[in-house]
């Protein structure tokens, strides 16, 4: 079964995609479970673990020490903005697959849906994302401003 008459000529020639909504949903589910288990109930121990700072050449004189542990610092604290980002972007994604399941549920809205409509849903799900991101960043580039103040000082 093609697209409708009345799409754009440069669609007529497509075949329509049988989309599983169970299968959406149960993927969706799959990704919760799978952040929940790997990644969400340990990045709180690893934040604070790595907010305890590098533990060595704190006696030592040695610039290129000194050095060495901020860049080790500075490397720590990137795994764990990475690992809460991987964790938003998981949510983000799960639900995405959410929302298209439950949008494009029913015969009656599956046969409207236009391909506008879910590359709608994704952008804005990737615009939330890149705004969450950024607040992100900018949180973290002030505390490793202050940070870096305090081990200076």
């Amino acid at each position: 079964m093609g697209v409708p008459d009345d799409s754009p000529s440069w669609l007529r020639s497509y075949e329509t995609i049988e989309v599983d909504l169970q299968g959406l949903t149960d993927f969706a589910g799959s990704v919760d479970d799978a952040v929940d288990r790997n990644f969400a109930s340990r990045t709180g121990d690893l934040q604070n673990l790595y907010a305890c700072g590098v533990r060595f050449g704190l006696a030592n004189p040695s610039g290129n020490v000194r050095a060495a542990a901020l860049k080790y610092s500075d490397a720590l604290e990137m795994i764990a903005r990475q690992i809460a980002a991987y964790i938003e972007a998981s949510k983000i994604l799960a639900e995405a697959t959410r929302k298209a399941a439950e949008r494009y549920g029913s015969a009656d809205a599956m046969s409207a849906a236009q391909s506008q409509d879910v590359a709608k849903l994704l952008g804005q799900a990737i615009d939330e994302a890149r705004a969450r991101q950024a607040a992100a960043d900018a949180a973290a580039a002030a505390a490793t401003r202050g940070d870096r103040q305090r081990r200076v000082t």
